[in-house]
């Protein structure tokens, strides 16, 4: 049995460039480390909210800047986590390039019901090996949880009190 083997991240980035470049791709989409393409639906427009808001709440406690659909280069392919934040010190070292050739300081995955367990597990685990601070996921009831290096944390080592609109959910 032969195992494939994660491609070089040059290949990865060529891939990805070529999907950019294509008129015929779709809309929104992922590279696995295998070079595969994830196809992912487009958001409702109760997630866009959901990920403004936190996007908000972001800049508001942790300043400038946030953004929505940044995709980042990670272990695991090219990855575009909801929402990511990173001071504006780092944004100017990726001005230009997509994906962001390293993982933003805090990355957000807002859960949808076509959100399997184990591709969350796999995006929360390659964001903070390559480099997150702090991996945030937003329920689908708004609840609210923080991951870093060690697992699943009690609260923010950010110092983040992400408390969203009841009425979003």
């Amino acid at each position: 049995m032969q195992t494939e083997m994660a491609l070089e991240r040059e290949e990865i980035l060529r891939r990805w460039q070529a999907l950019a470049e294509d008129p015929g791709s779709p809309d929104r989409y992922e590279l696995s480390e295998l070079g595969e393409l994830i196809l992912s639906p487009k958001p409702t427009n109760d997630h866009q909210r959901v990920a403004l808001a936190v996007v908000r709440a972001l800049e508001a406690q942790l300043g400038p800047e946030a953004g929505m659909e940044i995709s980042v280069y990670t272990d695991r392919g090219i990855r575009v986590p909801d929402v990511v934040w990173m001071p504006p010190a780092r944004w100017r070292e990726v001005k230009g390039e997509s994906p962001c050739p390293f993982v933003p300081d805090a990355c957000v995955e807002v859960l949808s019901p076509g959100n399997p367990r184990a591709e969350i597990a796999t995006k929360i685990a390659a964001y903070l090996r390559g480099g997150a601070r702090e991996v945030i996921t937003v329920g689908r009831k708004g609840e609210v949880e923080y991951f870093g290096a060690e697992g699943k944390r009690g609260q923010s080592a950010l110092g983040l009190k992400l408390e969203l609109p009841a009425e979003l959910f």
